[in-house]
Protein backbone atom coordinates (compact mmCIF):
# COMPACT_ATOMS: atom_id res chain seq x y z
CA UNK A 1 0.00 0.00 0.00
CA UNK A 2 1.51 2.86 -0.99
CA UNK A 3 1.59 6.45 1.21
CA UNK A 4 -0.91 9.08 -0.13
CA UNK A 5 1.42 12.31 0.39
CA UNK A 6 -0.36 15.72 0.81
CA UNK A 7 2.14 18.25 0.97
CA UNK A 8 0.94 21.62 3.35
CA UNK A 9 2.87 24.20 0.63
CA UNK A 10 4.76 26.66 2.45
CA UNK A 11 6.51 30.45 1.16
CA UNK A 12 9.40 29.62 -0.30
CA UNK A 13 12.64 30.66 2.41
CA UNK A 14 15.39 32.41 0.31
CA UNK A 15 18.54 32.93 1.18
CA UNK A 16 20.56 36.84 0.58
CA UNK A 17 23.15 34.95 -1.54
CA UNK A 18 20.61 34.37 -3.86
CA UNK A 19 20.37 37.87 -4.29
CA UNK A 20 23.62 38.45 -4.44
CA UNK A 21 23.96 36.34 -7.28
CA UNK A 22 21.11 37.75 -9.47
CA UNK A 23 22.31 41.25 -8.65
CA UNK A 24 25.77 40.93 -9.74
CA UNK A 25 23.87 40.34 -12.79
CA UNK A 26 21.90 43.43 -12.15
CA UNK A 27 25.27 45.57 -11.36
CA UNK A 28 24.27 47.57 -14.07
CA UNK A 29 25.24 51.28 -15.32
CA UNK A 30 23.47 54.40 -13.50
CA UNK A 31 22.23 55.45 -17.05
CA UNK A 32 20.37 51.95 -17.25
CA UNK A 33 19.18 52.07 -13.38
CA UNK A 34 18.22 55.77 -13.19
CA UNK A 35 15.09 55.07 -15.89
CA UNK A 36 14.24 52.27 -13.62
CA UNK A 37 13.41 54.52 -11.28
CA UNK A 38 11.47 56.82 -13.12
CA UNK A 39 9.62 53.71 -14.73
CA UNK A 40 8.28 53.09 -10.83
CA UNK A 41 7.38 56.46 -10.30
CA UNK A 42 5.55 56.34 -13.88
CA UNK A 43 3.43 53.54 -12.77
CA UNK A 44 3.00 54.62 -9.20
CA UNK A 45 0.98 57.89 -11.31
CA UNK A 46 -0.73 55.51 -13.52
CA UNK A 47 -2.24 53.40 -10.07
CA UNK A 48 -3.33 56.56 -8.50
CA UNK A 49 -7.02 57.35 -7.98
CA UNK A 50 -8.87 59.29 -9.56
CA UNK A 51 -5.81 59.18 -12.60
CA UNK A 52 -3.45 61.80 -13.06
CA UNK A 53 -3.30 63.87 -15.91
CA UNK A 54 -0.10 62.85 -17.91
CA UNK A 55 1.40 66.44 -17.77
CA UNK A 56 0.77 66.49 -14.08
CA UNK A 57 2.85 63.46 -13.58
CA UNK A 58 5.62 65.25 -12.33
CA UNK A 59 8.96 63.47 -11.91
CA UNK A 60 12.30 64.64 -10.13
CA UNK A 61 15.84 64.01 -10.57
CA UNK A 62 18.30 65.57 -8.18
CA UNK A 63 22.44 64.82 -7.73
CA UNK A 64 24.08 66.06 -5.26
CA UNK A 65 27.88 66.29 -4.98
CA UNK A 66 30.54 65.32 -2.74
CA UNK A 67 30.92 68.29 -0.57
CA UNK A 68 31.74 69.27 3.23
CA UNK A 69 32.15 65.54 3.82
CA UNK A 70 29.02 64.72 2.96
CA UNK A 71 28.57 61.83 0.10
CA UNK A 72 27.40 62.48 -2.87
CA UNK A 73 23.44 61.12 -3.71
CA UNK A 74 20.97 60.43 -6.15
CA UNK A 75 17.52 60.84 -5.80
CA UNK A 76 14.40 60.11 -7.55
CA UNK A 77 11.32 62.23 -6.41
CA UNK A 78 7.51 61.77 -7.46
CA UNK A 79 4.36 63.03 -6.04
CA UNK A 80 2.28 60.09 -4.61
CA UNK A 81 3.53 58.32 -2.00
CA UNK A 82 3.35 55.01 -0.69
CA UNK A 83 1.84 53.36 2.64
CA UNK A 84 3.52 51.38 5.00
CA UNK A 85 1.08 48.16 3.14
CA UNK A 86 2.42 48.80 0.30
CA UNK A 87 6.08 48.52 0.71
CA UNK A 88 4.95 45.47 2.59
CA UNK A 89 2.81 43.80 -0.54
CA UNK A 90 5.38 45.16 -3.35
CA UNK A 91 8.66 46.34 -2.79
CA UNK A 92 9.97 43.67 0.10
CA UNK A 93 8.48 40.75 -2.57
CA UNK A 94 11.71 40.00 -5.29
CA UNK A 95 9.89 38.33 -8.50
CA UNK A 96 6.59 39.09 -8.30
CA UNK A 97 4.98 39.33 -11.67
CA UNK A 98 2.32 41.46 -10.31
CA UNK A 99 4.14 43.73 -8.39
CA UNK A 100 4.11 46.75 -10.97
CA UNK A 101 0.47 46.65 -10.97
CA UNK A 102 -0.21 45.17 -7.56
CA UNK A 103 -3.35 44.25 -8.12
CA UNK A 104 -5.03 46.96 -10.66
CA UNK A 105 -5.86 46.45 -14.11
CA UNK A 106 -4.38 49.17 -15.55
CA UNK A 107 -1.15 48.55 -17.46
CA UNK A 108 1.81 49.42 -15.83
CA UNK A 109 5.10 49.87 -17.49
CA UNK A 110 7.08 47.53 -14.81
CA UNK A 111 7.18 43.78 -14.89
CA UNK A 112 8.33 41.68 -11.61
CA UNK A 113 9.31 44.91 -9.77
CA UNK A 114 13.78 43.90 -9.20
CA UNK A 115 15.10 46.88 -11.48
CA UNK A 116 14.70 49.74 -9.27
CA UNK A 117 15.62 47.43 -5.89
CA UNK A 118 18.57 46.23 -7.32
CA UNK A 119 19.56 48.87 -8.70
CA UNK A 120 18.95 50.46 -5.09
CA UNK A 121 20.77 47.22 -3.41
CA UNK A 122 23.93 47.31 -5.88
CA UNK A 123 24.92 50.61 -6.84
CA UNK A 124 25.08 52.95 -3.52
CA UNK A 125 26.61 52.17 -0.31
CA UNK A 126 23.01 52.80 1.09
CA UNK A 127 20.04 53.93 0.18
CA UNK A 128 16.16 54.03 0.82
CA UNK A 129 12.67 55.65 0.54
CA UNK A 130 11.32 57.74 2.02
CA UNK A 131 7.22 58.03 1.69
CA UNK A 132 4.25 60.17 2.48
CA UNK A 133 0.96 59.29 2.48
CA UNK A 134 -2.39 59.65 4.39
CA UNK A 135 -0.25 61.67 6.92
CA UNK A 136 2.11 58.76 7.71
CA UNK A 137 5.85 58.86 6.78
CA UNK A 138 7.91 55.66 5.88
CA UNK A 139 11.18 55.11 5.78
CA UNK A 140 12.43 51.57 4.03
CA UNK A 141 15.65 50.16 2.25
CA UNK A 142 18.91 48.42 2.06
CA UNK A 143 21.80 49.01 4.34
CA UNK A 144 25.58 48.70 4.32
CA UNK A 145 24.86 45.18 4.30
CA UNK A 146 22.44 44.95 1.65
CA UNK A 147 19.85 44.19 4.09
CA UNK A 148 16.73 45.54 3.73
CA UNK A 149 14.01 46.96 6.28
CA UNK A 150 12.27 49.95 7.93
CA UNK A 151 14.44 52.64 9.12
CA UNK A 152 13.87 52.50 13.10
CA UNK A 153 10.95 55.33 14.29
CA UNK A 154 9.98 55.42 11.01
CA UNK A 155 7.38 52.53 10.14
CA UNK A 156 3.89 54.42 9.64
CA UNK A 157 5.27 57.59 11.63
CA UNK A 158 2.65 60.07 11.57
CA UNK A 159 3.57 63.69 10.86
CA UNK A 160 2.19 66.62 9.57
CA UNK A 161 3.09 67.72 6.15
CA UNK A 162 5.07 70.28 6.89
CA UNK A 163 7.43 67.52 9.38
CA UNK A 164 7.36 65.12 6.58
CA UNK A 165 9.15 67.39 3.87
CA UNK A 166 11.69 68.52 6.33
CA UNK A 167 12.86 64.88 7.25
CA UNK A 168 12.33 64.13 3.07
CA UNK A 169 14.88 66.88 2.95
CA UNK A 170 12.56 68.57 0.30
CA UNK A 171 11.30 71.49 2.33
CA UNK A 172 13.64 74.06 0.32
CA UNK A 173 13.97 72.52 -3.17
CA UNK A 174 12.68 74.09 -6.37
CA UNK A 175 9.51 71.67 -6.99
CA UNK A 176 7.13 71.79 -9.99
CA UNK A 177 4.76 74.62 -9.60
CA UNK A 178 2.25 73.52 -7.09
CA UNK A 179 3.50 70.69 -5.70
CA UNK A 180 4.64 71.78 -2.00
CA UNK A 181 1.41 73.09 -1.89
CA UNK A 182 -0.86 70.65 -2.73
CA UNK A 183 1.12 68.28 -0.24
CA UNK A 184 0.94 70.62 2.53
CA UNK A 185 -2.49 70.66 1.68
CA UNK A 186 -2.86 67.48 2.27
CA UNK A 187 -4.01 66.97 -1.39
CA UNK A 188 -0.71 64.81 -2.17
CA UNK A 189 1.98 62.39 -1.09
CA UNK A 190 5.68 61.81 -2.52
CA UNK A 191 8.13 60.04 -2.23
CA UNK A 192 11.93 60.39 -2.14
CA UNK A 193 14.09 57.35 -3.53
CA UNK A 194 17.89 57.99 -2.19
CA UNK A 195 21.03 56.34 -3.05
CA UNK A 196 24.19 57.63 -0.90
CA UNK A 197 27.67 56.86 -2.27
CA UNK A 198 27.01 56.02 -5.68
CA UNK A 199 29.09 53.48 -7.37
CA UNK A 200 31.92 54.45 -10.04
CA UNK A 201 30.98 58.63 -8.69
CA UNK A 202 33.81 60.57 -6.84
CA UNK A 203 33.70 64.35 -6.69
CA UNK A 204 31.55 66.10 -9.07
CA UNK A 205 28.34 64.23 -10.85
CA UNK A 206 28.54 64.77 -14.17
CA UNK A 207 25.09 65.74 -14.31
CA UNK A 208 25.10 66.66 -18.11
CA UNK A 209 26.59 63.42 -19.38
CA UNK A 210 24.70 61.22 -16.91
CA UNK A 211 20.99 62.68 -18.18
CA UNK A 212 22.25 62.29 -22.09
CA UNK A 213 23.30 58.81 -21.13
CA UNK A 214 19.64 58.25 -19.74
CA UNK A 215 17.83 59.71 -22.55
CA UNK A 216 19.54 57.21 -25.05
CA UNK A 217 19.53 54.36 -23.00
CA UNK A 218 15.64 55.08 -22.70
CA UNK A 219 15.17 56.24 -26.45
CA UNK A 220 13.39 53.07 -28.22
CA UNK A 221 15.04 50.98 -30.10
Amino acid sequence: MRLNVSIVEQPNVIDDHLLDIIGNEFKFSHEKGIPEWIKNSVDAYIRREPPVPDDEQYIVLNFRDTKSGEPATFECIDFCGMTSADIDKALKRWGDPKAASRGSSKRTFGGHGNGGKFYMRQMFERSHFITYRDNKLNIFGFSEKRKYGFARDFRDKICLPKEAVRLAGIDDMDLPAGMMEQILARKSGFTVVRGIRPDKIRGVVSVGRLCEKVRLCSAPR
